[in-house]
């Protein structure tokens, strides 16, 4: 029994490794493609990418943790990594991107005739 358990555990971090090496860059340049300017709007291939480039390394981790492989422990574990530095410097664009806030005037205008125009008022 621990023999098929230990061929099923390797294979399970084998697909998880291939899918994270093939798979994920797969839908990245799927998703950069689709949503090139011209083109109809995306196809989540970008989503897709992004939730597997987290999550498959996360589940490598615990896996291969929890079975003590250390190769594989310190394979997705860099995985994870660089998941995380591209997940910091994504939420670093949108913090510094934010669109710019709308026009109008911040403070109360008083105008002739009795109105004013203050926000939120």
């Amino acid at each position: 029994m621990g023999d098929y358990r230990r061929v099923v555990v390797s294979t399970l971090l084998a697909v998880g490794a291939a899918g994270w090496l093939l798979v994920v860059p797969y839908l990245v340049l799927r998703g950069l493609l689709t949503n090139l300017p011209g083109s109809h709007a995306g196809d989540g291939s970008l989503t897709w990418a992004a939730w597997l480039g987290a999550g498959l390394p996360l589940g490598g981790v615990v896996v291969s943790a929890t079975t003590r492989r250390r190769g594989w422990t310190w394979f997705f574990g860099i995985a994870l990594a660089l998941a995380a530095v591209v997940a910091a410097l994504e939420w670093a664009d949108d913090v510094h991107h934010r669109p710019p806030p709308p026009p109008g005037p911040r403070h109360c205008v008083e105008r002739s005739g009795g109105g004013n125009e203050c926000p939120g008022g």
